[in-house]
């Protein structure tokens, strides 16, 4: 390292000039290599230096401290450690991510064994229109059907002839709500099949 005076600093635009203390030209610097000090250089400051020489043929102060100013700590390290941490956050985001999915489908898939495990006598669930055409009333024969505990609303029914059946042989029934004995009219049953 270099030893000299800076002799002209120009605050405002950042730079000035020392001159060494061995005879010579002086000697560039620029604000950005005394970043890690505690304060701005003054004329009249002592600084160490290393020198590079330019393509203009000039001397230029690459690395330099300003003697007896305090050095802020970690300047210089801090691009570095900020040049690493989108990658590092991207797996500590991806990770649990990709846990939460894992979750999700082992969840989804207990949630399928449970709902087919649930399903009367382990059997297939039959699924029923949600319209029937109400055309021509078809009159089933009344074996067909039994008194159910708790089937005793028209959205438990599955046709105009079920809704009968409860309606004519089951305790409890709502759904005749106009009391003309035709059940479930808006659902299963018209009055213009009665």
């Amino acid at each position: 390292m270099e030893r000299g005076i800076l002799v002209r600093w120009n605050d405002e635009k950042g730079f000035g000039f020392i001159q060494p203390e061995q005879q010579g030209k002086d000697v560039f610097i620029h604000i950005t290599v005394l970043k890690h000090m505690a304060r701005k250089p003054q004329v009249g400051d002592s600084i160490l230096y290393r020198t590079e020489v330019q393509n203009d043929g000039k001397v230029k102060a690459i690395k330099a401290s300003i003697e007896g100013v305090a050095v802020l700590a970690n300047t210089s390290k801090s691009p570095r450690r900020n040049a690493n941490p989108p990658s590092r956050s991207l797996s500590n985001t991806l990770l649990p991510l990709l846990l939460i999915f894992g979750i999700g489908i082992f969840g989804f898939k207990k949630y399928t064994e449970y709902e087919i495990a649930q399903a009367p006598n382990n059997t297939e669930i039959e699924t029923t229109p949600l319209y029937e055409p109400q055309t021509q009333f078809q009159s089933a024969p009344q074996a067909q059907f039994r008194c159910e505990a708790g089937k005793t609303h028209c959205s438990q029914m599955s046709s105009c002839a079920e809704a009968t059946f409860y309606i004519n042989h089951c305790p409890n029934t709502q759904m005749d709500g106009d009391g003309d004995g035709i059940p479930c009219e808006r659902q299963w049953c018209s009055k213009s099949l009665f």
